[in-house]
Order: structure tokens, then C-alpha cells, then sequence
């Protein structure tokens, strides 16, 4: 219970840090620069961000999210338009009304039809739109991807300690094959969002989908045990969608990891687009050891490296699988799998 409510608090914040900058705005262009004005244009400011946080939250939200880049930005665009006008006038309504003047559904109609209104709603539907346009670009990159291209932190290589977890779809040549090329996209569509909360509360980044995998990193120090509950929770976000998944594609996507912790350089490549590139062995050997999953019949499997700054309680669920051989690698690597995860067959590729 606490983490859900975590989750959404954590969901709902940038929304009320963007209403809080409309509130605040809009008072500055349009009503007396005193601070009893500021508090109430950010109180509504900030009740709007909460309630469109909280739309996102719901099957609105995930509606929101479908379609193309321009189709995602102008659905938002109506949707809170609309929301933040109707609060503007019920809000603006109430003092009127109080010094007597009209009725309170007298002065919302006086209001409605005023060319303040048309101005409210000119002025929201502007912000909103920046705001959703701006939003969805950052997505593109990542939020914590983009505060690092804004600075140009990695804008010359820089080497870091890291952890790199490779997760990848089982069975998805015989998915692919039964479900045919457009559905089987839909599926790892659908599986990747299913996911992306679990990823996001574990502190974790989304460095590369390839394919039906998707590569997650923790730079420096913020994966201690939190790779093993990002795991558990996929596990749990795909569980939570399998009537879903059932109704969609007749089945529910497995999927097993390898986890690897080691030195990696990074640096900001590109021309005529920038991202952020990762180079090592480390990732080689992440890997290396996801595809021994198969082999050994575990879901998840993790080198020493990676379980050396996990707590002793996360600590008793693996158990040591000995120095495997990995391709490429000269020398065996130790690893561990988690028990949990034991499946009782081996999956084609």
C-alpha cells in the first residue's frame, strides 16, 4: 500500500510542479502582483496539476499515451484545456459572488461568456500545449538523460562504476511466428509499458530496446538491491496485466535477465542526433550471462559483482550457480540465480 501510494505521488509531482509554474504565470500576466495573489493563483495552479497527475494515473491516462507523437500532444492539449478552464471559472466565480453582486451561477455565466474567459482559455490551451509538447520530447531521451544533455555533462568520455541488467522476451521467435510481425510489435509494445513504472520506481534507466530486450542501468552507486525489486516488480506489472495480455495476444510474455556490475565509460555521441553512449566489457558480460538463462533454467541470473552491494535479505533468494563459461569471455564468471525465478524447462530463443 505505501509503495503504490509512492508510486503515484512520485506520478503525480511534475504535474503539480507544472501547475504550480501555470498558477503562477498567469497571475503574473494578468492579476495584481501581490502575494495573496500568488497564493491563490498557485493553490489552483497546483489542484490543477494534481488532478490531471491523477488522470494520468487511470485508463485516461494510458489513452493519452496511445497514437502517434502530435496525436499524444494535442489529446493533452484538449483534455486539460478543458479541465483548466472549467476550474478557472468555478474558482473565479466564488468572489464575485460572495460581495453580493450576482448570483454564483449568475456570475459563472456573466464569467463564461466575459472575453476573460476566452482569454483564460486562449492563455491555458497555449501553456498546455508547450507544456505537453516539451513533456513528450523529453520522453524521447529520458528525463534523467535529458537533464545531462542539457548540462553536456558526458560531453567528453567519462568512466563510472555501473550496473547493467539485460531483460529479454522468452520463446519470442515461436511468439513472432504465431502472432505475425504486427501483433507480435503490439505485444513488446505493450510489455515494455507494462513494465516501464516498475523500471521508473527502482531508480532505474531505460538505456536501449533492441528488439523484443530492453537494457536497463543504474550508473554509480544506485543499484544496490534495487535491480532485484525492479525485476520482482516487472514480474508483478505483467502478472497485474495478464487478462490483458490473455484477451490481446492468448498469452502472457515471460521474460529472464542477466545482471552484470562493472566499470563502463560514457559519453555523449552523435550529430544529428544525441545520446548518450555506454562502453565495456561490462556490458558484454550482462549479456553473456541473460543468455545462460536458458541453459540453466532460471529467469534471472547475476554475477558477483552485481549482488555485491545488495542487502543480506535480498542476499538469500540466489543461489550460486559456479564459474560459468561465457562466449567471448576467456575466463569463467561466477554466478548466481535466483531461486525464484526457477523454471522447471528450457525456452527456444
Amino acid at each position: 500500500m505505501r509503495r503504490a501510494t509512492g508510486v503515484v505521488l512520485e506520478g503525480v509531482a511534475p504535474f503539480a510542479g507544472t501547475g504550480l509554474a501555470f498558477g503562477l504565470l498567469y497571475n503574473t500576466l494578468f492579476y495584481p502582483r501581490t502575494p495573496v495573489e500568488y497564493l491563490e493563483a498557485g493553490t489552483i495552479g497546483v489542484l490543477l496539476g494534481v488532478g490531471a497527475g491523477l488522470a494520468e494515473q487511470t485508463a485516461l491516462g494510458r489513452w493519452l499515451q496511445r497514437g502517434s507523437f502530435l496525436r499524444a500532444v494535442l489529446a493533452r492539449t484538449a483534455a486539460y484545456s478543458v479541465l483548466v478552464a472549467l476550474m478557472l471559472a468555478l474558482v473565479l466565480s466564488i468572489e464575485p459572488a460572495s460581495q453580493g453582486t450576482c448570483s454564483y451561477f449568475g456570475c459563472l455565466d456573466e464569467y463564461v461568456r466575459s472575453p476573460q474567459f476566452l482569454r483564460d482559455l486562449l492563455f491555458s490551451t497555449a501553456f498546455v500545449f508547450f507544456a505537453a509538447f516539451a513533456a513528450h520530447v523529453v520522453l524521447l531521451v529520458g528525463t534523467r538523460n535529458f537533464g545531462r544533455l542539457l548540462v553536456g555533462r558526458y560531453r567528453r568520455p567519462r568512466e563510472l562504476r555501473a550496473t547493467f541488467m539485460f531483460v529479454d522476451i522468452r520463446d519470442s521467435t515461436r511468439l513472432a511466428e504465431e502472432l505475425g510481425h504486427e501483433r507480435f510489435s503490439a505485444l513488446l509494445r505493450d510489455f515494455f509499458a507494462a513494465v516501464s513504472g516498475a523500471i521508473h520506481h527502482a531508480k532505474g534507466e531505460v538505456y536501449q530496446y533492441i528488439g523484443d530486450e530492453v537494457v536497463i542501468v543504474w550508473p554509480g552507486s544506485r543499484a544496490a538491491g534495487q535491480w532485484v525489486s525492479c525485476f520482482n516488480d516487472m514480474r508483478q506489472a505483467v502478472e497485474a496485466e495478464r487478462q490483458t495480455f490473455e484477451r490481446e495476444y492468448g498469452c502472457v510474455p515471460e521474460f529472464k535477465a542477466g545482471v552484470h556490475t562493472g566499470e563502463a565509460v560514457v559519453t555523449e555521441i552523435g550529430t544529428l542526433q544525441r545520446a548518450h553512449a555506454y562502453h565495456g566489457d561490462v556490458l558484454n558480460t550482462a549479456a553473456r550471462i541473460q543468455a545462460k538463462c536458458n541453459e540453466v533454467g532460471f529467469d534471472l541470473l547475476a554475477s558477483r559483482e552485481a549482488l555485491s552491494a545488495v542487502n543480506r535479505q535480498q542476499l538469500e533468494g540466489f543461489v550460486p550457480m559456479g564459474a560459468l563459461p561465457l562466449r567471448g569471455k576467456a575466463q569463467p564468471v561466477e554466478v548466481f540465480g535466483l531461486a525464484e525465478s526457477k523454471v522447471g524447462r528450457s525456452s527456444a530463443v
